[in-house]
């Protein structure tokens, strides 16, 4: 057993939260004596979640079954300033507590989350704001794999029931238009170590948003980005509304090269010299009783070559999740094409306390599949049950790629 109490959140931040709670009922105490200052008001949720997990191992890693069991406290804490000088400001902490049990071959990552996902504060700034800390952001119409955010690439749905950190940035957000936002960011894109590639640095991106909403909504995005181990890079992604149910979008994103190189260790090829680009084309259609349907098609230039992939080493490193490599794109599949059905059922029997989430990837250029599928249920509204499993299917040559060909969990939250 291992145990994750606050200390190493107290030892960061303890400061920190000791003083929004104290301020926050000093505020409430002298909101009645002073209505024209700045009043401070704290907002907070807390979910617990149970969840027994298993996976089955492919035959490289033992063919035997890696488990985990958790019970894990998830915070989310908001001060918010209303009024007075600091009128708009807020600060946000995301700690996490959990238990849990774990036993794993020392290949696959850990799945234990980091005790602060997330912990920034914002200032607004005219119509803008100005922020820092460690926050999780995303962007774009893709399902799964977003091209053009190489900081957090994958926006969770490939691993229900688990959550992304975020990393220490400095970020802005300032309106040009009536319809359009400037951001900025500077960030530590905390790379892994890997030889061959250069992991210094700061990461910089700049991102010009553009929004429409009439008869028809639409969003154009365009991207500028790079640094901290990863080449510089350009993308843009769009999405169009076709009538009330119909959603048309796209994102892709180019460079030349994926990571920095370093002097020495061994390089993959996407990381030569040479421009390779990937993106999604997408459509989806929502129905009246919330559900939707969407079908994607997915292309990745900067896939691994079959050398890399009979590579153990190189084709079963993470792919998604809480602590994924951050040296090569973290696409769902490992094939150049492939394409992505998925449907979301939350109100599944015509009734809001059944859900079900399915997803189907498909290789175009060699016949494998991966199929998920989460069936939920909340017995209240405060608690849901979550049921997933999920199953790869690959040929012989791309099995390395699938350290876990399958993966059966069950989950229990709690929301108070």
């Amino acid at each position: 057993m291992h145990y994750y109490c606050a200390s190493r959140i107290a030892s960061l931040l303890s400061g920190a939260a000791l003083a929004l709670c104290a301020a926050a009922s000093q505020a409430d105490e002298a909101a009645g004596d002073a209505p024209t200052g700045s009043t401070l008001r704290m907002e907070h949720d807390a979910t617990v979640q149970m969840i027994g997990e298993r996976d089955y191992l492919s035959a490289p890693l033992g063919g035997n079954v890696a488990k985990y069991n958790a019970a894990e406290l998830r915070l989310n804490l908001q001060l918010h300033c209303d009024g007075g000088l600091c009128d708009g400001s807020r600060a946000v902490l995301k700690p996490r507590i959990w238990l849990d049990d774990e036993s794993k071959p020392d290949a696959l990552p850990s799945r234990q989350p980091q005790s602060l996902m997330e912990g920034y504060a914002i200032v607004p700034l005219g119509e803008g704001e100005v922020g820092a800390g460690k926050r999780l952001l995303g962007w774009g119409p893709s399902m799964l794999y977003s091209p053009t955010n190489r900081l957090f690439p994958d926006n969770g749905a490939v691993t229900p029931r688990r959550e992304i950190a975020g990393k220490p940035m400095a970020f802005a957000s300032l309106p040009f238009s009536t319809r359009g936002r400037f951001s900025l960011l500077l960030a530590d894109p905390n790379l892994d170590p890997v030889p061959g590639i250069r992991t210094g640095g700061a990461f910089a991106l700049a991102r010009s948003e553009w929004s429409w909403v009439s008869e028809q909504s639409a969003t154009l995005g365009v991207v500028l980005g790079g640094g901290g181990g990863l080449q510089p890079y350009a993308g843009s992604y769009a999405q169009y509304g076709l009538g009330d149910a119909w959603t048309l979008s796209g994102e892709f994103a180019a460079s030349r090269g994926f990571a920095r190189r370093g002097a020495a260790g061994p390089l993959l090829a996407q990381d030569q010299d040479r421009w390779r680009w990937d993106g999604t084309l997408g459509l989806r259609y929502g129905l009246a009783s919330s559900a939707e349907i969407g079908l994607e098609l997915i292309y990745n230039g900067y896939a691994l070559t079959p050398a890399e992939l009979a590579n153990p080493l190189i084709a079963g490193a993470p792919s998604s999740g809480s602590s994924p490599s951050h040296n090569r794109p973290l696409h769902p599949f490992v094939q150049s094409r492939y394409a992505l059905l998925q449907t979301t059922w939350p109100k599944l029997f015509g009734d809001r306390r059944w859900g079900l989430t399915t997803r189907w990837l498909q290789g175009l250029d060699q016949s494998s599949s991966d199929i998920f599928c989460e069936l939920s249920y909340s017995p209240s509204d405060a608690s849901t049950i979550y049921f997933g499993v999920s199953h790869s299917r690959v040929p012989s040559d791309l099995e390395p790629s699938r350290p876990v060909p399958r993966n059966v969990y069950l989950a229990l939250e709690f929301h108070f």
